[in-house]
């Protein structure tokens, strides 16, 4: 069955993020003048805002921030209920995805990425149990 979630557009600022999921990488912008790890991306730090930015690969292991669970089909084809959590990188930024894992989240909990084919060639960051304990 194909999804019919629609795909994320590739803004130039996402593409090397999501080019990395492709790969199986998770990739993340760096300031090369403090070094900080953020997101979203954009063309400039949060931080200095200098526009000396690169991307880094992201071991993709983090703890369990937030999560909320929907009920509500937003998508025809959508499987409810479903799970998205907020994830506190080891490396400081927070990303916000669907959660893989068989249970509730715990807040505080350790998780790891691992990735999912949306489309053709497009693939997503998602969360589950694992990481650093």
């Amino acid at each position: 069955m194909t999804n019919p979630r629609p795909l994320p557009a590739r803004y130039p600022e996402d593409v090397e993020h999501l080019d990395g999921a492709a790969r199986g990488e998770l990739r993340i912008p760096v300031c090369h003048s403090c070094a900080q790890e953020f997101w979203p991306p954009g063309p400039v730090c949060p931080r200095d805002f200098t526009t000396d930015v690169g991307w880094v690969t992201d071991p993709g292991t983090g703890r369990v921030n937030s999560w909320v669970r929907f009920h509500k089909r937003y998508f025809a084809g959508d499987e409810v209920p479903y799970t998205v959590v907020q994830v506190r990188l080891d490396s400081g930024p927070n990303l916000t995805t669907t959660w893989t894992g068989p249970a509730d989240p715990v807040i505080g909990e350790p998780v790891a990425v691992s990735f999912r084919e949306a489309g053709a060639s497009v693939f997503l960051p998602e969360f589950g149990p694992g990481g650093q304990a």
